[in-house]
């Protein structure tokens, strides 16, 4: 104990004291002010809208900001994720990432209708005489995104659709300001893109998950 007095009678000791009382207090300064603008730039992101990006293709991709949430800001502002974590079977601390996207398909198929005789005795498929016969008028459509088929019967048409689509999606870091260069701090934005040209995203999401 009077070893440890006397090292404060050395003024290199105040000294080393000041220097890490003062290393400790711009740390936390700056984890405050980081956690701050991680607040900030979540609350605007949660009122900011999709951004339409135009791809080389000529398609249409769909740009946002990435949200950073802790595990517990993440269950408290989107309760209903943790039932859907639940449901995958996933333990909700080893969570990293969650996504989102919500998207509507809209498209007019024409299709040539072409007639089809059926045979039927007493309402049920048959091949012998002397049957009734039914007139269906039947259509097809396949392309690279929809299989459509179906038939009229009278009053009655009978439809069935398929579709098939990819989605890509891409988290990326990129700077705030690109006019400031090397000064601009970096942002996690991503973006999401269907193949489908009919395809439109309403809402899409993504949020990175800190511990």
């Amino acid at each position: 104990m009077m070893k440890l007095f006397r090292l404060f009678k050395f003024p290199i000791t105040w000294c080393l004291l000041l220097l890490t009382i003062v290393i400790l207090l711009i740390w936390q300064t700056r984890s405050f002010q980081k956690e701050i603008a991680r607040m900030n730039r979540n609350q605007a992101l949660l009122q900011q809208s999709q951004e339409k990006i135009l791809l080389t293709n000529g398609r249409i991709a769909s740009q946002t900001g990435v949200l950073q949430l802790k595990q517990n800001e993440l269950f408290r502002l989107f309760p209903s994720v943790r039932e859907e974590v639940r449901q995958l079977q996933i333990r909700p601390r080893r969570v990293q990432t969650v996504s989102t996207v919500a998207f509507g398909v809209q498209q007019r198929i024409f299709a040539q209708l072409r007639d089809s005789i059926a045979i039927a005795a007493k309402g049920t498929m048959a091949t012998r005489m002397p049957p009734d016969t039914l007139q269906f008028r039947v259509f097809n459509y396949r392309d690279a995104y929809y299989d459509v088929s179906g038939y009229a019967l009278g009053d009655r048409q009978v439809l069935h659709i398929s579709s098939r689509d990819t989605m890509t999606q891409v988290v990326f870091r990129r700077r705030k300001h690109r006019w400031l260069w090397i000064f601009s701090r970096k942002t996690l934005e991503q973006r999401v893109y269907f193949k489908n040209p009919d395809a439109h995203i309403y809402y899409s999401q993504t949020i990175q998950v800190d511990r």
